[in-house]
């Protein structure tokens, strides 16, 4: 439990060194380096980023066509505080390509804005009640949210993905390697840590993924008070795969035929320029790689994604349909940018 304090400890102090480094990062190399996206996948040198940004396959004009044999359900984690902001911006952006999606938050009407209110009515929020309000409290919120899918909706989707309102899903991506999984099998996909829990766990904010037999061993687990499933408190990701284990579900293998990450626990700046966190070397089930060896070319997630970067990243990948739309100045300021934090 020491290793898995200091970690939650190390994750709590580099979420709170990002978000500085958020706020004083100007608005041009925001952008700048989020049209890194577009093109990073592609192995090609960073002298000719034009070419590379051109023939990117997770590049502009991409085939957004659902695949209607593998259903998914998007489990979005929020808060009141968040609801014209990050929830509004996973709105708008990939969650509408989930096959059904809910945002699970707490209701204290009593303290929202007007704003707040009537927005979070034209929002699929889950009727879930007596959500505890807190980040401590993220254990019993996607517990409570899993139990939701399960007695309503076990019949009805193959995949149960819990997500972030900060995590940048590509529902597309997700679905070509979910068609490839078996549904029936007791596992769960998602970005593999190697400590705490018996065949480690997945990074909450990557996003993970429940088979609909993980689901149901899920549910019976906390059917069955022998097994002291944690129903609050801890590190969420933690202790959900604690009561999993005890189930017999296991996690899987979540890379590509290179080997390479399909889930992401950190932006996609830091990790395409390799600049990560000491504790994620030491818990990262495989070792972290950057460059275009950090991301598959059908990635799946990326965290600790900003609203405004949502928008771009979405607009970049699925709303622009021609390559010669793409802004030559822009990659000229990505290339000056590379070179300026070598």
């Amino acid at each position: 439990m020491k290793c898995c304090d200091k970690m939650i400890r190390d994750n709590k102090a580099f979420r709170c060194k990002n978000e500085i480094i958020r706020r004083s990062t100007s608005i041009g190399l925001v952008i700048t380096s989020l049209t890194l996206i577009t093109f990073v996948y592609v192995g090609s040198s960073t002298n000719n980023l034009y070419t590379a940004l051109q023939n990117s396959p997770l590049s502009l004009g991409k085939n957004t066509t659902q695949d209607s044999t593998v259903r998914v359900l998007c489990l979005i984690l929020t808060a009141p505080k968040s609801i014209l902001t990050r929830a509004k911006a996973v709105h708008e952006t990939w969650a509408p390509q989930c096959d059904r999606y809910f945002f699970i938050t707490e209701f204290p009407g009593e303290k929202m804005t007007p704003e707040q209110i009537q927005f979070a009515k034209q929002i699929p929020i889950a009727p879930i009640k007596n959500i505890t309000a807190g980040y401590d409290h993220l254990t019993q919120k996607s517990t409570l949210a899993f139990l939701f899918a399960y007695k309503h909706y076990f019949n009805d989707f193959d995949w149960f993905v819990k997500a972030d309102d900060d995590t940048f899903l590509f529902v597309d991506h997700l679905k070509t390697f979910l068609r490839k999984q078996n549904t029936s099998e007791p596992v769960t996909f998602g970005y593999n840590f190697k400590v705490v829990v018996e065949k480690g766990y997945h990074s909450g904010g990557a996003s993970y993924v429940l088979s609909r037999e993980a689901l149901r061993r899920f549910y019976q687990a906390h059917q069955d008070p022998a097994l002291n499933c944690r129903k609050d408190g801890g590190s969420e990701d933690v202790e959900i795969a604690h009561c999993l284990r005890k189930k017999g579900v296991y996690p899987g293998e979540s890379l590509d035929k290179k080997n390479r990450e399909l889930f992401h626990p950190l932006p996609f700046a830091n990790h395409f320029l390799g600049t990560f966190p000491d504790w994620l070397a030491k818990y990262a089930q495989n070792p972290p790689q950057s460059n275009y060896n950090c991301c598959s070319d059908q990635t799946i997630s990326f965290h600790y994604v900003t609203p405004e970067i949502q928008y771009l990243m979405h607009f970049l990948l699925y709303k622009t349909k021609s390559k010669s739309n793409v802004d030559r100045i822009l990659t000229q300021k990505l290339h000056n940018y590379i070179v300026s934090v070598n």
